[in-house]
C-alpha cells in the first residue's frame, strides 16, 4: 500500500477514537508517516504496519480490515464505519471535501502543504 499522509492520518483517528486529541501527522525519509500523538507508520509490504503492531489490509474490492480484528462497513449514507471484531462500532468518517475527512466524533482530518506531506485531524471551533 502507497503511504499517503492524510489516509495514515485517518488511520490513527480511527486507532485513537475512543480519547481523540487534535494531531498533525508528516511524511519522515526513507518512507514513513510521523504523528503528533505518538503514533507512526510505514509500509509493511503490501500493508501499513502502525508502530503500536496494528497491521492495515486494503483488499482487491477495497475493503480495509486491522490485525486489531476492526473491519469497515460502508452505509447507504456515505459514512464508513469502523467496528470492533463483535460488530461494534468505534468510529465513523465521511469524505466530505477533495482532502478533508469528518469523524461522528466531531473531529475533521485535512491535508496540509502544497505536496500533501502533511495532515492535520482535530475538532472545529
Amino acid at each position: 500500500m502507497p503511504m499517503n499522509v492524510l489516509e495514515i492520518a485517518i488511520y490513527a483517528m480511527v486507532l485513537s477514537a475512543q480519547q481523540p486529541r487534535p494531531y498533525e501527522c508528516v511524511a519522515v525519509q526513507p518512507e514513513g508517516v510521523n504523528c503528533t500523538n505518538g503514533l507512526a507508520a510505514r509500509n509493511d509490504g503490501p500493508h501499513l504496519l502502525f508502530n503500536s503492531g496494528v497491521q492495515v489490509r486494503k483488499d482487491n474490492q477495497g475493503r480495509v480490515s486491522l490485525s486489531n480484528g476492526m473491519k469497515t462497513r460502508f452505509d447507504s449514507t456515505a459514512w464508513v464505519a469502523f467496528e470492533d471484531g463483535g460488530g461494534k462500532p468505534v468510529v465513523s468518517v465521511r469524505k466530505t471535501g477533495p482532502l478533508r475527512f469528518k469523524f461522528s466524533n466531531g473531529y475533521v482530518c485535512e491535508a496540509m502543504g502544497p505536496a500533501g506531506d502533511m495532515a492535520r485531524c482535530h475538532r472545529p471551533a
